[in-house]
């Protein structure tokens, strides 16, 4: 289903400005005279008439020539593509010079007034556009003297009225500096709504990718600023603020409805810089995702490349934008070739890495679409903005899943570490109870029974005199701490395997030490909870401190308290409730003051739990509820 979505997508994406406007009929396609008065207009799409004109080289003919129909003889028949691309009996022509082109339309059955609307990219690279005899349009100096032609490559957007029944349309272009010379795209004509319309959906096209890669963009950029370590989503970002340059200046060429249209020098040597950016950026980008040693060298060969791309605008136009061309084309294929190199040699692992491969694909093949189309003379400005737009969502889920899988990685490192040291610390914990109870429980146990030997053969006035009977009872009170805290320990270790085992355990010894009755009833509930949850991990010092609150409420019966004491423990409704009960040992009148549930209060406050005590006669019962 979602390759489907992406599909569906694509087509809608593609097709949008490929249906904005019509084709010729075959049958006109070489013909330099057309008839489309047939036409509907205030309807019908935008016609493409690039196909069927006549081509003059080295000639500025005015348009009275071909008003008058004055015999030419015969002109070449072309496409309305650069002269450089044309190729007649073994001739080519050269990038410099001058050329008319020709070609003639009926618009309409009947003499009206009616208005229309023409658009065309921009042209290598001064022009003059006639309609009928008048001059329409003047770019630039046209002139036979390349040294005076002065270029001005914008595209065109001309609305005449006109009440003819034929437009006879001539173009004399005139070119010097560029590595190619003549006209380019498509030639449209329509009414200007249908025009308007047109121009709008290219203009829909180039603001949905720039939004979508804008999102990525911050998206990635945010991502840096929360993990300042990841630095691969810093350069990322920073490539796709190139595209999002790139973008107006490209298709429908929409920077031109928010400041001034630049010419085709300022644009050639922006996008030229902006080319040095992406590159480095990218290559940036791959070696911090990557980590390889290579990364270094190929680092190298850019900053080199990037570094003399800097002083090609400073050379000659004629060379400056071959050699513009060339530093794209070479490092655009050593980039994709390198990345692709990349992929091969990480393919292990797998994860993120088919999602580069095909962003990397997409890019490889609408760049060198775009490429071909552009040097052969069709604008290929939407197939390089679809390639961004491929590029940057694969990759962005490529990033995505490269660095889940570290972060997943990563954490199951720290939790085996976390795990290890646990064992580590529960060996050490065993070890240190061994060292304990044969070494120091041992001497101790020594030093008991040296004494009552001693006892036993001494007189009392001497035991009297070195108060023996006290050194001995403090020997036997350290033995029996030293057992308890051993116990404890143990108990510790048991409630991380069987909480409520270890805690049933520790208040059992605990009352059995005072000579007290215990009974301790936990609910189905409780048990089922604490046999199906797992203590490990972060969650240890939750349960530890349960642990710890309810050791203090036994500590406090004890002290306090006499008879029976019983435990309830349940589990309702996500919340732990606790009640304990039993009588007191002292007067009714002193027991707010001699009652110590300071240190229950504060580990309870921990857990986000509430405390109530109920006293009746010497009936005391204490209840606690807290959240899981």
């Amino acid at each position: 289903m979602k390759c489907i979505r992406k599909i569906f997508l694509f087509l809608i994406i593609t097709t949008i400005p490929i249906n904005c406007y019509e084709k010729l009929n075959e049958k006109f396609q070489d013909e330099v005279y057309i008839d489309l008065s047939d036409t509907n207009w205030d309807n019908s799409f935008p016609i493409n008439v690039s196909s069927g004109w006549e081509f003059y080289w080295n000639q500025l003919l005015e348009p009275t020539v071909f008003l008058a129909n004055h015999p030419l003889g015969n002109a070449p028949v072309v496409e309305f593509r650069p002269w450089t691309n044309l190729t007649f009996s073994d001739r080519k022509f050269p990038a410099k010079g001058y050329a008319t082109y020709h070609k003639k339309i009926k618009v309409q059955k009947s003499f009206k007034v009616k208005q229309f609307s023409i658009y065309f990219m921009h042209l290598f690279s001064s022009s003059k556009v006639y309609i009928n005899g008048e001059l329409i349009q003047e770019k630039g100096k046209v002139s036979a003297q390349l040294s005076e032609i002065m270029p001005d490559r914008t595209n065109s957007t001309i609305e005449f009225l006109t009440d003819q029944l034929d437009l006879d349309i001539v173009i004399q272009i005139a070119n010097h500096d560029f590595y190619q010379g003549g006209p380019r795209g498509e030639f449209l004509i329509a009414s200007p709504s249908q025009m308007y319309l047109y121009k709008s959906k290219n203009l829909i096209v180039d603001i949905f990718i720039f939004g979508l890669i804008f999102g990525s963009a911050l998206y990635h950029l945010s991502f840096y600023f929360i993990n300042r370590n990841q630095r691969a989503f810093l350069y990322f970002s920073i490539v796709c603020i190139t595209f999002l340059i790139r973008i107006p200046f490209l298709n429908s060429k929409s920077h031109g409805y928010f400041i001034p249209m630049r010419s085709f020098e300022f644009q050639s040597i922006w996008l030229h810089y902006v080319n040095i950016l992406t590159f480095v950026f990218s290559i940036l980008f791959l070696s911090e995702l990557f980590k390889s040693k290579q990364c270094k060298y190929i680092k190298k060969i850019f900053y080199v490349g990037a570094t003399l791309a800097l002083f090609t605008p400073f050379v000659p136009k004629t060379f400056q934008y071959y050699l513009n061309f060339i530093y794209l084309v070479v490092y655009l294929i050593m980039f994709l070739a390198f990345s692709f190199y990349l992929l091969y040699k990480h393919k292990k692992e797998a994860q993120g890495l088919y999602s580069m491969a095909i962003a990397l694909f997409s890019l490889t093949l609408f760049c060198i679409l775009a490429i071909s189309v552009n040097y052969y003379g069709i604008q290929g400005g939407l197939y390089l903005v679809i390639g961004y737009l491929f590029y940057v969502i694969f990759q962005t889920v490529s990033l995505s899943k490269f660095f889940a899988y570290a972060i997943e990685s990563r954490a199951n490192i720290e939790m085996a570490l976390h795990e290890e040291s646990l064992y580590a610390l529960s060996k050490q914990r065993a070890e240190m109870q061994l060292m304990v109870h044969d070494q120091l429980g041992a001497n101790l146990t020594d030093l008991k029974v040296y004494l009552e030997r001693k006892l036993a053969s001494l007189s009392d006035s001497v035991k009297y005199t070195f108060d023996l009977d006290h050194i001995y009872n403090r020997v036997v009170s350290i033995i029996q701490s030293l057992r308890n805290q051993l116990l404890y320990i143990e108990d510790q270790n048991l409630i991380f395997e069987n909480f409520v085992t270890g805690l049933h355990l520790t208040l059992l010894r605990r009352y059995s030490d005072v000579g007290r009755e215990f009974e301790f009833l936990p609910s189905n509930d409780f048990l089922n909870y604490f046999n199906e949850i797992k203590i490990i991990g972060k969650n240890q010092s939750y349960f530890l401190n349960i642990f710890y609150m309810l050791y203090e409420v036994c500590t406090n019966d004890i002290k306090y308290g006499r008879g029976e004491s019983v435990w309830r423990l349940d589990y309702v409704n996500s919340s732990f409730y606790i009640n304990q009960r039993n009588l007191l040992n002292f007067p009714i009148e002193k027991q707010k003051s001699n009652l110590e549930l300071k240190s229950i209060k504060q580990r309870l406050a921990q857990l986000n739990g509430t405390l109530e005590v109920q006293i009746l006669d010497e009936s005391y019962q204490l209840k606690i509820q807290f959240p899981t």
